[in-house]
């Protein structure tokens, strides 16, 4: 779950970055309902709070593994360390961040 949570604040980040955060429809009247976009805005806000909780290098292997999608080679070249590191930091990191996230009852 913790890495559902991940890839869901990367999507709502990306999408509050590029101004999709309204859903507008040209058809007619709708009402708005700004809670929508304001629990992304919360969602990001309490994400980031989260991990700023984790070790830099759990943040890095998390953030490149799961958010841009780097194989785990070309993880352990970006951060200088050997391909063995990443597989032993890996799931370290998956246990701290759900751990972090369990505790802040964002889980």
């Amino acid at each position: 779950m913790a890495i559902m949570r991940l890839k869901q604040w990367a999507c709502d980040r990306a999408a509050l970055r590029h101004g999709r955060a309204a859903n507008i429809e040209h058809s007619g009247w709708r009402e708005r309902r700004t809670r929508e976009q304001d629990s992304r805005h919360v969602r990001v806000i309490d994400f980031e709070r989260a991990l700023a909780h984790l070790d830099p290098a759990h943040q890095q292997i998390l953030l490149l593994t799961y958010r841009d999608g780097l194989r785990h080679a070309q993880a352990a070249n970006t951060l200088g360390c050997s391909v063995r590191a990443i597989y032993y930091m890996l799931p370290a990191a998956r246990r701290r961040l759900a751990d972090t996230l369990d505790r802040l009852d964002l889980l």
